[in-house]
């Protein structure tokens, strides 16, 4: 890959990943609701791998211009004319931004390696404070968990080495179950493998770091993080350990946070993540819908952005219009200018092309085009002559065999208690496909009163939620830890996610 493709594939990279980035952002909402947390954290990856994506091979010449000019009703040869513009060769001078091409990507570059670079010193700082003066309390396999003065709440920290590092009074304000819980969310960040993730997201916000987009998107990726991590900590657990853990988030709750970290107790998301905790698990089906989803939606937003489609063309092209800026001007290579033609007397009119000759014989398909350059005074500078293939006629309707093999199509009851509800037969060389209306009336049916006591166990469920936020606002109001405006924001989290809960009771009901 050449200089120049390679700036025009890593402008086109960076406008299709802020396009996703905006997709990801108006989907995550309704995609955690639906097949939970761990899913509208996997959308995340979307934006980060269109970053690296290569573009697509382009299709040979000959196919392109095989699909515009191979038609039954042109002549045998097809002759294009192309006239220079007025004032010579169609090469055009150097526009301003070509000009600012080189000062604009010389401060794009200093300002991502800024920023990454004032990240890995701060977080290179972060971890010494973290370890200076701590002590080791226990190992979790290969992670040390250690307590220290630095830390204000549970975080994990550390890719080589890896640390878990809780504060000195742990063990005063935390009782043994949220003890318990606060350390599996850590190590849950370590083996899923999230400290890793935020240096990629880092990675990514670098190059985005102009954009107020990519911001937006890096605080929603670690929104979606801790909550992914707590539907991972509490799947299968009681509405005890919900609650459980709902008050260690609150105890460890205030502000600060170190980007490359992953800490259980920001209070940015708070709201969200309680509300999250009162939801049910899903089905192993949904998760697997989910998944597959998700998948489908990475494919086809890959396939359709990556540079070398139609799509990615069309985006382009839309962006060129409204900044003025010529992409291609990035991937031309400097070329000798031609002589010009002379200028032409103000008020002259341009000559018209010849006429293309007349086809002595009847229309057939295309077989050659003909491109021949004129210049604005008529005369011929250049032709060129392409084979284009043949294109080869449909075959009949009739001439399918496959056709053949369509099977009869009916409806009706069928006998006996079996639960299939589509019956392949074989009645001779015909194949019939009998589809059982009685079983299907009887699998709704049951649906139905499954669905009324799933109805009850619902309600129970919300009943239990609604509880255990009452008693974590309750264990907030007697929180010393939490004053003024962060002991605020903590309760007007808690309070809007009680409203929220009791409003989807009172629907569903």
């Amino acid at each position: 890959m050449n200089g120049g493709v390679s700036i025009s594939w890593g402008i086109e990279a960076l406008i299709a990943s802020a396009v996703l980035m905006a997709i990801v952002l108006v989907i995550r909402a309704p995609v955690r609701r639906t097949f939970g947390p761990g899913i509208a954290y996997a959308l995340w990856a979307l934006p980060a791998i269109r970053l690296v994506l290569p573009p697509l091979p382009q299709l040979p010449a000959w196919k392109s211009a095989a699909a515009a000019v191979a038609t039954p009703d042109l002549a045998q040869t097809l002759t294009v004319y192309v006239i220079e513009p007025l004032g010579g060769s169609a090469a055009a001078p150097a526009s301003l931004f070509s000009s600012l091409g080189l000062p604009l990507a010389v401060l794009w570059g200093v300002g991502a390696a800024a920023f990454i670079g004032w990240h890995a010193i701060s977080h290179w700082r972060f971890c010494r404070r973290m370890i200076a003066g701590s002590t080791l309390s226990e190992r979790a396999g290969a992670i040390d968990v250690i307590e220290t003065e630095a830390a204000s709440g549970p975080l994990a920290f550390g890719i080589f080495r890896r640390y878990v590092a809780f504060p000195r009074d742990f063990a005063e304000r935390y009782d043994a179950d949220e003890r318990e819980l606060a350390l599996l969310h850590e190590l849950g960040h370590h083996q899923r493998g999230d400290l890793f993730a935020n240096w990629i997201a880092l990675g990514v916000l670098a190059l985005h770091w102009f954009n107020p987009l990519a911001w937006r998107a890096f605080r929603a990726f670690r929104s979606d993080q801790e909550m992914a991590n707590d539907a991972r900590v509490l799947a299968g657990r009681s509405a005890i350990d919900r609650h459980t853990y709902a008050c260690a988030i609150v105890k460890a709750a205030h502000g600060g946070a170190v980007s490359a970290a992953c800490h259980l107790h920001t209070i940015n998301d708070l709201k969200g993540r309680l509300k999250m905790l009162t939801t049910g698990t899903r089905s192993r089906t949904r998760l697997a819908l989910g998944g597959t989803a998700v998948a489908a939606l990475m494919i086809v937003g890959l396939a359709g952005t990556a540079s070398g489609t139609a799509a990615a063309a069309s985006v382009r092209a839309g962006v060129e219009k409204a900044t003025g800026i010529d992409i291609a001007k990035f991937d031309a290579k400097p070329q000798s200018m031609p002589p010009t033609a002379p200028a032409m007397p103000e008020g002259a009119e341009v000559p018209a092309p010849p006429a293309p000759p007349e086809a002595a014989a009847p229309p057939a398909r295309v077989k050659k085009i003909k491109i021949v350059k004129i210049d604005k005074d008529g005369n011929t500078i250049s032709e060129n002559v392409t084979d284009i293939p043949d294109v080869p006629d449909m075959p009949e309707l009739a001439d399918m065999p496959e056709l053949k093999n369509i099977p009869d199509v009916r409806s009706g009851d069928c006998k006996g208690g079996g639960d299939a509800t589509v019956i392949n037969k074989q009645k001779g060389d015909r194949r019939i496909m009998m589809i059982c209306t009685n079983r299907i009336q009887r699998m709704a049916s049951l649906a139905a009163d499954r669905a009324m006591r799933a109805k009850d166990i619902q309600r129970m469920s919300y009943d239990r939620a609604l509880e255990g936020l009452r008693r974590a606002r309750e264990s907030m109001m007697r929180n010393d830890n939490l004053t003024g405006e962060g002991r605020r924001d903590a309760l007007d989290g808690i309070d809007e996610a009680i409203r929220d809960m009791e409003a989807e009771r009172a629907e569903r009901d």
